[in-house]
């Protein structure tokens, strides 16, 4: 850190390898899979990162930092494109493992997404959500964060981010049952 904060090249340069896979992969499912956009929104990340380094106190971990700079970028590229809720035509690519997790006290039935067809279902569902509920969703199961983290990037207290997890899986399993039905 106290390379960092010094402007250190290697240390830079260390950090950005480290992460930016990661803050790229969460950030392209937050934007519908759309490459250009993701792109500018990670190099926004890292410019605003190095910019405010010296306000990092250390207190989360420097993942998870990064992370809430790049939740409140894609919620800026939301406010800029005037749709809060929508994330592109696209739908993001999420893994069938990954969606297994997605559960609150019962698993999603692994029958359910063996097809292409029912994952492309699940995939849409999420990008139906509102960006808070996608985000909540994707910081929870995909990057495995805990509570107490997701508190740190979306900026809200841990029983908040718990509430918008609870509510986050019911609009889910509502998204994919209705499919179903009809």
């Amino acid at each position: 850190m106290a390379k960092l904060r010094q402007g250190d090249t290697a240390a830079l340069e260390q950090m950005y390898q480290r992460y930016v896979d990661r803050v790229y992969s969460l950030v392209f499912h937050q934007v519908g899979q759309n490459k250009s956009v993701a792109e500018d929104i990670v190099q926004e990340t890292f410019l605003s990162a190095l910019r405010s380094i010296g306000k990092f106190r250390g207190k989360s971990k420097l993942y998870t930092w990064l992370c809430s700079i790049a939740y409140h970028k894609v919620a800026d590229f939301y406010r800029r494109q005037g749709r809060q809720d929508k994330g592109g035509k696209q739908p993001p690519s999420i893994g069938a493992a990954e969606l297994e997790r997605i559960r609150d006290s019962e698993p999603l039935a692994s029958s359910r997404i063996e097809s292409e067809e029912d994952r492309q279902v699940v995939e849409q569902a999420l990008l139906s959500l509102p960006l808070p509920y996608r985000q909540v969703l994707m910081l929870k199961y995909i990057e495995e964060m805990p509570v107490l983290e997701i508190s740190l990037v979306m900026r809200r207290s841990p029983k908040s981010v718990e509430g918008l997890l609870a509510r986050a899986r019911k609009v889910l399993r509502a998204c994919l049952v209705k499919p179903s039905e009809g």
